[in-house]
């Protein structure tokens, strides 16, 4: 997954709870305001003890999900990509971009279109070394979606990353000329001041 949307995710969540709360009638607000006091509201599971989350169980989790698809997906034929896109975003979580590569192609070739999938194989592909193949994908995307900006953050990022500040500029300032509002913008602004 890359860090813009999980950014974005992580923002939606916090905003819809922030208006949930605020919109909740008066009444049903005391369950919350126990919580924030450290509370737990009536009926909610205790995660004290065995139950509370640790890096432990969470990684211990985590690691039985990737080990669980890892068989699944492999016993799948090639046709089949249910549960492919999970796991090879799990891959690029866990920095194992190697594995990644194969899944979200095979990912690719039954959904040629989606280009949040092209951006993740671009993503991996950078992450595996192969940065001229991450600059391919990432123009495809472009060409595909002219409107798509982490498309266009990212193709200044790959030229930053090998040192053409000029390219890096061109793609960064026309993303905060074309599209100023959204996330990637600020992003670009920031980078650009540290070119």
């Amino acid at each position: 997954m890359n860090a813009s949307r999980l950014y974005l995710i992580i923002g939606a969540v916090l905003v819809a709870a922030v208006v949930i709360v605020i919109l909740l009638p008066e009444g049903e607000q005391a369950p919350q305001q126990a919580a924030a006091q450290g509370e737990m509201p009536p009926g909610h599971p205790s995660v004290e003890g065995d139950n509370a989350p640790s890096k432990s169980n969470v990684i211990s989790s985590f690691m039985e999900e990737f080990d669980r698809l890892d068989k699944k997906i492999a016993a799948q034929p090639e046709s089949d990509t249910s549960d492919v896109l999970v796991y090879a975003r799990m891959c690029l979580d866990a920095h194992k971009a190697a594995s990644a590569v194969p899944l979200l192609e095979r990912y690719i070739k039954a959904a040629p279109k989606n280009t949040d999938v092209m951006l993740d194989l671009s993503v991996a592909y950078y992450e595996t070394k192969d940065p001229k193949k991450a600059e391919e994908i990432t123009m495809k995307v472009l060409l595909m979606d002219p409107k798509n900006t982490t498309a266009m953050y990212n193709l200044g990022a790959l030229a930053a990353s090998r040192e053409d500040k000029a390219t890096a500029r061109k793609y960064w300032e026309k993303l905060i000329k074309e599209y100023p509002d959204s996330p990637n913008a600020d992003r670009a602004k920031q980078f650009l001041e540290q070119l």
